[in-house]
């Protein structure tokens, strides 16, 4: 009983690390898209018109076309667009709320996957991640005790002492160097 619930409890962990934060960021874009629609009908004061030419505009790295894209690392969510001769005239919705979530998650997806392996004193989630296998690794064997009562003499203790054995083929993940 108590191996399946720390089993589960260990899945539970491992999920959560793996994709816990991917999970986190998609419930924070869709929260920070509903709040862009409502100050977008509010006629918010991040409401502002800006003017790009045929190349620019078409240079634009669009999340959903014609609906938001990304301009110099800020989110933009598109009211309306004119074009007039050559240029594109947007009326967009600058999203702060956004761009902090996504900034926030690069940076931190960069510190959990690639460390910065100037700072000698911290450690990475991956160093850590080392350490606690190398330190909870199975050994080849224990050596346990049971206690058996005889059934002629009760009074008497008898211990008994059986072996496990354990595989060496035990999957490790690779260290890292």
């Amino acid at each position: 009983m108590y191996v399946r619930v720390m089993a589960m409890v260990l899945l539970f962990a491992m999920v959560h690390y793996v994709a816990g934060y991917r999970l986190m960021y998609s419930l924070g874009i869709l929260y920070t898209k509903e709040q862009a629609k409502e100050c977008m009908t509010e006629k918010n004061d991040n409401i502002k018109k800006i003017t790009f030419s045929t190349s620019d505009y078409n240079s634009l790295k669009w999340t959903e076309e014609n609906k938001e894209f990304s301009f110099n690392n800020q989110m933009y969510d598109v009211v309306s667009i004119q074009k007039l001769g050559t240029c594109y005239v947007l009326t967009v919705y600058a999203d702060d709320p956004e761009t902090e979530l996504i900034t926030a998650f690069h940076n931190f997806e960069k510190e959990i996957f690639h460390p910065d392996q100037s700072n000698k004193g911290t450690k990475s989630a991956e160093d850590i991640m080392s350490s606690f296998q190398k330190e909870c690794t199975a050994i080849s064997g224990w050596k346990i005790n049971i206690f058996t009562v005889g059934l002629l003499q009760p009074t008497l203790v008898v211990p008994q002492q059986y072996s496990l054995q354990f595989s060496d083929s035990i999957w490790h993940p690779p260290s890292i160097c």
